[in-house]
């Protein structure tokens, strides 16, 4: 019997529960449409404002206006989360839209991932780790794991943060690192 590894586990099974969501969210919760334009309705709000900044980078005048005008001034969003749908959008040649979602997205499968982790570490069983992740999935915010949002983003490197922190393995302290300057450089003080 091959023996497969925690990691490996978590990996995939990040993987199933992201692929789940995004199903959901596209063809049950999205509006009515063809697939292209259902997978562009998880774009909203303020995702049209990570676009901008995408497109654009950071601009502003001094002194600032005292309404919002995103064509004046895009400068009210923590970097991390545009930065690397920037990257994406340069380095693929991808719009910004999907390049903000497929950040989202995986950021949403890296959060499954260590959610996992820790339930092995836990060593909690099957059972219990399904009925972890639907009370996760069952709550309406899960919804911005898989949209253009920085949430995913905030709570993967969240629990990247605090799972390397909790480890003693070589290199654990850098991950912990590299999570905590993720994390602070896409939100203030957390999830609203």
């Amino acid at each position: 019997m091959i023996r497969v590894s925690a990691a490996a586990k978590a990996l995939s099974a990040g993987l199933v529960v992201t692929l789940l969501q995004m199903l959901v969210a596209i063809f049950l919760l999205a509006p009515d449409g063809p697939f292209e334009y259902r997978y562009q309705t998880l774009l909203q709000h303020d995702s049209h404002w990570f676009a901008n900044i995408v497109n654009r980078g950071y601009e502003t005048i001094v002194p600032p206006i005292s309404h919002k005008l995103m064509e004046v001034s895009n400068t009210g969003f923590f970097p991390a989360y545009p930065a690397i749908a920037w990257i994406l959008h340069r380095g693929l040649d991808l719009g910004a839209e999907n390049a903000l979602l497929i950040t989202a997205q995986s950021a949403a499968w890296g959060f499954w991932t260590y959610f996992f982790l820790f339930c092995e570490r836990w060593s909690l069983p099957s059972g219990w780790q399904l009925l972890g992740a639907l009370a996760i999935l069952a709550h309406p915010a899960a919804f911005f794991l898989v949209a253009g949002y920085s949430e995913s983003l905030f709570l993967m490197a969240l629990l990247g943060f605090l799972f390397w922190s909790g480890t003693e393995a070589r290199g654990a302290r850098i991950l912990a690192a590299i999570h905590g300057i993720v994390m602070s450089a896409t939100r203030i003080v957390g999830l609203p």
